[in-house]
Order: C-alpha cells, then structure tokens, then sequence
C-alpha cells in the first residue's frame, strides 16, 4: 500500500480495502518500532493511560512529550495503515455531513467524509479515540464509524466550508448546539451495555421499552453524559439545564457560561427519560419519583478520578408528566482571596476594615447567582485565624476552608438557619456566617448575636445597600439595635468580563465621555453635578486617561472565548460603611433615598458608577453594566 495523502473517495476505497487486508498492530509497538519512543517510555505511557483510562495511549504519550502529533500521525499511517486524507481537497459527500451536525463535528474536531458499507467514515487526528470521540459520534450518527487519519491545517474554516454547502452552519456561541435528525430518533434498550452496543450498530432504530431501568453501566448514553459534564467545566459554564419537553420535540441541554445561556446539545425526545434517570442515578434520587422535585449532589470524580468536581442536582417536575434538570457545577470549592474580588481599592480597604472588627454585623447583597457566598467566605478567609472560632451556617455548603465549622442547613427536619444561629451563640463563637437572612426570626437572632460581642456576615436578595436597611426594619427589627449592630452593607452584581485575548480599545468620543458622565452624576442631588462634573472627569483621566484622552474598550471576539468578546466574570460593588450620621438615620426610619445620599456624600460609589470606573478600566462595556444596576 502506498502512504501518499488520499485526496478523492476512490483512492479512500481502494486505501480503506487494503487497511483491511493489514495485520492488527498496537500503537505502543508501532511507535517503538519506528524507533520513535523507546520501550520504558511505552511502560510509562500505559501505567499514565490506567490512571486516565478514557484518554487514548497515543495522546497520552503525546501530553506526556515522547513524541509529537506528527511523529503520531505517522505510526498511525505507515505501520497500522490507516489512510492519510487531506482534507484540504477531499470532497466530503453531503450524506455524511448530515449525519453529524456542525456543531457537533466542530465540537469533536472530526470531519465526516462518506458513507461506505453501511458505515460513516471519518477523519479524525488520532483513530484510537475509541472510547470518547468515535463512541460519541456513532451516537450521534446512529450508525458504525470508519476512523483514518485527517490532515489540516484549519479544520475550523474546512468544515465551515463544507457544511456551508448543505445549509447546515452551527451557532458561533462557542461549542454549539448539536442538532440530531428528528426523524431518526436513536431508541435503544437501557438494560445494559451490550444491547445498546448492538442497537449502535443497526442503522435504523430499534424499539424499546420506555420506561426501562437504567444500569450505570460503560454505555453510550454514560459516556456522553460524562463528556457533556467534563466539557461545561472546561468551558466555564456554572449551570447545566436538561429541558425535556412533550412530544415529539427535541430534549435540550443548555449550559450557562458568564450568566448567559446556550444551546449545547439537543436530543430525540426518545433520550427524555433516560437522560434524567442517569442523572438521578448518579446523586441517588429516587428515579421512581417524578411528581414531587428532588435534589441531591454527584462527586464527580466517582466516575471520572481526574477531575475533581462537584456538582449540585435539581430535579423539577413540568407539565405533561415530564422533569427538568438543573445541575449548578461546584468547581471551585476554595475561597479567593479579598484582593482578587475585584473591589475598587477603598472599598476593598473599607470592606477589610469592617471585618476586622471584633463585633457587629457585616451583610452581603445582591440577586441568586451575584457572588455573595464567594465574597462572604473570601472575608471568613481573610480573618480565619487559629485565634478566631468561626461557624458556619449554609445551604449547601459549596466553598470550604480549613479552620471554618461548617454547617448543613436541613429545613426539612427543622434545622433552619436562626435554629443554628442560636446554636452557635452557645458554642463559644468569635465569628458566625449565616448563609442568608430569610426571614424575621432569623434576622432577629443574628442582630442579638452582633451586639453580643460576635461578628455576624450574612447575604440577603435586595437591590442595594440602602434598601437593605429599610428592608430589614420593614421586617420589624428594632431600629436602635439595628443601628448599632450594622458595620457594613456590600451590594454586588456580576458582570461580562472582556476576553484578554481580543480586547481592543478606542478613544471615547466627546459625546460618549458625556454620556458616561451623565450617567455617574445621576445619582447625586442636582445642584451638586456642576461642582462635581470637573473633579469627575479629571479624576478619570489621571486614573485612566492615555495621552490625555479616555478609552472605551471592547472584544473583538476570538477562540479563546467563543467569539462573543467576553471571558468571565468581574463585580460591580456598592458599599456603604456605617458611620455616625448614617447611624442616627436609620434609628430615625429614614428613607431608602434619604440613606443613599447620605451615603454618596461620604464616599459610597453606587453599582452604576462602580461599573461605569471599570468600563473606563476596560474590564466590561457599559452595556453590561447598565443590564445589571439601577441609574
């Protein structure tokens, strides 16, 4: 057989038979026999690959630097005779591509090519992927694969290419949406893995029953949740939503990445069942249990050692008998520390301030999803010390730290957060953190504890810091020990991060820069903007001025964050410290209003203009900041 690049699907035929006619030969024994790796670097390629064993032996010896992609592409060609497509110039038949979506095959890198025997071949960088890539696609396809070996130099803008030509072009939101054939549903029995195996194999579907138990056995449907799971943790993505809807309609997968959604993969309505009993499964919840909602918790690393995450299940029951899914990924159980939070530098020395104090009670606000619990436990870290006795109370417990006595809030069995609270008080505490104030037992019991000698930080859902005030009085707490128990009220979102990768920046136009201080003076009384309008603009240009002029930043879009122009995520803060005159309005019952402009008075920013100093840092666009806070 010759080793020249296959370019047309006759030369693919002819290559495919005589691969057939080869000897099977191991990848190990042929990279040692073309004196590319030696035999102690094979050993230790496969004592790594048992300890990862989904990740195929030639990229485990690829990541491990014993040889290169070429060096493997080679072995793969001349000794195991896989054929060599350029895929520059092959032709890929329409047929194949619409087996695979775009975005799946971009998501998987593989390229579909034709369709021979029966089967779907396609290239792919490394053809022993058998138990990740090849699998997934033959889920997707319904039907047996080829793999060989492709040669790209972009295999982005060849598939754009190609699936341009059949109409089929995939979301540019980063990993896209793979659309299956409704037509074909993939139906298969979930008894165990060597009836779905098989069932993989035919190329029309098979009937099943619908309600059948599912095994956690190594199955395709296992691996594809497992690979959906690694995947929204490598992307970032904080949630996974698994919609089931009635019909014939497609179930959807869609992750949550930067507080935005998007579709990540849709699936015949024939999977609805089985997918939400595998996830069931996996956090131990009743699969019988379809009426009443259920949540639970999956260490991940059960299934896959490697990688170390967490993750927080919600089962909810829709109309038409069906469930959704919602998995929150806790992936990063360890606190930042307080100058990573990306406070302004006097709020962060404000804020670190008010929890040094030995006494009172520091509040944390914002909308579900802002980052208050992050905030709260990088405070706790900062003044974690082995002289201080902390106790938590939480629900759940997603970020842990040595030092800290954490608590599990169980309502269900009575054990609420103002029970624990008094718990705590008399367990000797320095400082308590009560994972939220819900109500007015609760609120009560923390302001007892704050002017009993302990630190108390708590979160509460309101919009800013002053309502947080006139909230907690409406909730019936005595304004004199309120007042002299509140240190400190942060108020945070979060907002789009621009990507690092394809910031670029421009001079703001004299009527933007306006704009941008219009929008910071909002806040003040209007007989104070003239004096301030000045001392506002000068202080940005000393702080974020280049060559004398202001910058509005933006992101081009690019790979590394899915051409949307923004990577992450950075906060936008109010904080507002509590000083004497703040202290005699609230005894009073003042106003929301009346405590804001006190406030600004003594240096609190609001979350508009905290955001609009980070848009001019060019941390976020202003668009973004003005979704998230109130002029």
């Amino acid at each position: 057989m010759s080793f020249a690049e296959v370019a047309l699907p006759e030369q693919l035929v002819r290559a495919l038979d005589a691969q057939s006619r080869m000897p099977i030969t191991r990848i190990g024994e042929a990279l040692v026999a073309l004196g590319m790796i030696t035999g102690d670097q094979l050993a230790a390629g496969l004592r790594q690959q048992r300890r990862e064993p989904l990740v195929p032996l030639g990229e485990t010896l690829v990541r491990m630097g014993a040889v290169s992609r070429g060096q493997l592409q080679t072995a793969l060609v001349r000794k195991m005779g896989y054929p060599l497509v350029n895929l520059h110039v092959f032709p890929p038949a329409a047929e194949a591509l619409r087996k695979v979506g775009h975005a799946v095959a971009r998501r998987l890198q593989v390229m579909p090519l034709m369709l021979h025997e029966g089967r779907l071949v396609i290239a792919i960088d490394d053809p022993t992927s058998r138990y990740s890539v090849i699998d997934e696609v033959q889920f997707v396809a319904q039907m047996k694969v080829i793999p060989v070996v492709g040669q790209c130099l972009d295999l982005d803008s060849v598939l754009g290419a190609a699936y341009e030509k059949i109409g089929d072009v995939a979301d540019g939101g980063g990993g896209g949406a793979a659309n299956l054939d409704p037509m074909r549903p993939l139906e298969f029995d979930m008894a165990g893995t060597s009836e779905l195996l098989q069932t993989l194999e035919k190329e029309g579907p098979a009937p099943a029953p619908a309600e059948s138990p599912i095994e956690q056995s190594d199955n395709s449907l296992v691996r594809m949740i497992n690979s959906m799971i690694q995947e929204a943790h490598r992307d970032g993505a904080s949630d996974i939503h698994i919609e089931s809807y009635p019909g014939q309609e497609k179930t959807r997968i869609r992750f949550r990445r930067d507080g935005l959604l998007y579709t990540y993969l849709e699936l015949p309505p024939s999977y609805r069942n089985a997918i939400v009993a595998r996830v069931k499964i996996m956090c131990d919840l009743d699969i019988s249990e379809k009426r009443n909602p259920q949540d639970g918790k999956i260490n991940f690393a059960k299934y896959s050692p490697q990688h170390k995450i967490e993750l927080r299940v919600a089962t909810i029951p829709t109309n038409n008998g069906l469930e959704d899914v919602v998995m929150r990924i806790l992936a990063s159980a360890k606190p930042l520390p307080m100058q990573s939070l990306g406070l302004s530098p006097d709020n962060l020395r404000r804020l670190t301030h008010a929890v040094e104090r030995p006494y009172g009670m520091v509040l944390c606000v914002g909308p579900t999803g802002s980052g208050k619990t992050t905030t709260l436990h990088s405070a706790l870290m900062h003044i974690n010390t082995p002289e201080r006795k902390i106790w938590t109370a939480e629900d759940p417990v997603e970020i842990t730290q040595n030092g800290l006595r954490q608590v599990q809030i169980n309502p269900r069995i009575g054990w609420t957060f103002a029970k624990a609270l008094r718990a705590f008080v008399r367990a000797d505490p320095d400082v308590i953190m009560v994972g939220e104030i819900r109500d007015e037992e609760t609120a009560k019991t923390a302001i007892e504890a704050s002017l009993t000698g302990h630190l108390v930080l708590s979160t509460l859902h309101t919009n800013s810091a002053p309502e947080t005030v006139t909230r907690l009085l409406d909730m019936g707490m005595d304004p004199f020990n309120f007042a002299d128990s509140l240190l400190a009220v942060l108020a945070q979102r979060l907002v789009r991060r621009i990507c690092g990768h394809c910031v670029r920046s421009a001079p703001a136009s004299e009527e933007a820069v306006e704009e941008l201080l219009a929008d910071y003076l909002h806040a003040f009384p209007a007989e104070e903007i003239p004096a301030r309008r000045q001392a506002t603009l000068d202080g940005w240009l000393q702080r974020f001025g280049r060559d004398g002029r202001l910058h509005l930043h933006s992101g081009a879009g690019c790979e590394h964050c899915a051409k949307t122009g923004f990577r992450g995520r950075v906060g936008i803060h109010e904080l507002m410290t509590v000083s004497k005159e703040l202290r005699r309005l609230v005894q009073s019952g003042a106003r929301a209003e009346e405590l804001l402009q006190a406030a600004l008075k003594e240096g609190m920013r609001t979350l508009r203009q905290d955001g609009i100093e980070k848009v001019l840092a060019g941390q976020t666009t202003i668009e973004e900041v003005r979704a998230t806070s109130n002029a």
